[in-house]
């Protein structure tokens, strides 16, 4: 389990890499999906870094639990709270992907041009997030 936003953040660049492997060998959901925790573990290290030091430990139980905590909106919601504003251009992109943490169970296929700009999607969540983190 991540313990700070460098862990996080390692671990959405470790999601990532995979699902380009995934999608470059034609796993298109498989690839989808795990790009959706990419994004999911970036926009948590960002909530984690801009929170103060003293509070940390709550916040990584709140961002920790539960179904509402793999959700963007969520997620953005909180970062809102801390003053920080995810670019409009990112949400827009979000929305139009029908992301969720039930394509787990999904066994149809997604088209590679839908999944490819998807992790374009992520891929900049996580370049946004980087320049963030000292």
């Amino acid at each position: 389990m991540p313990f700070s936003s460098h862990d996080f953040q390692r671990a959405a660049k470790q999601r990532l890499t995979t699902a380009e492997f995934l999608l470059n060998n034609g796993y298109n959901l498989d690839a989808m999906y795990l790009a959706g925790y990419a994004i999911e573990c970036t926009l948590k290290a960002l909530i984690l870094e801009v929170t103060p030091v003293a509070e940390r430990a709550d916040v990584m139980k709140e961002i920790s639990r539960g179904k509402k905590m793999h959700e963007t909106e969520v997620l953005g919601g909180l970062l809102e709270d801390r003053g920080h504003h995810f670019p409009p251009d990112l949400v827009k992109r979000f929305r139009r992907s029908d992301w969720t943490t039930a394509l787990r169970y999904e066994f149809r296929r997604t088209r590679t041009s839908e999944t490819r700009a998807f992790l374009k999607t992520a891929k900049a969540a996580l370049d946004w997030v980087e320049g963030k983190l000292p």
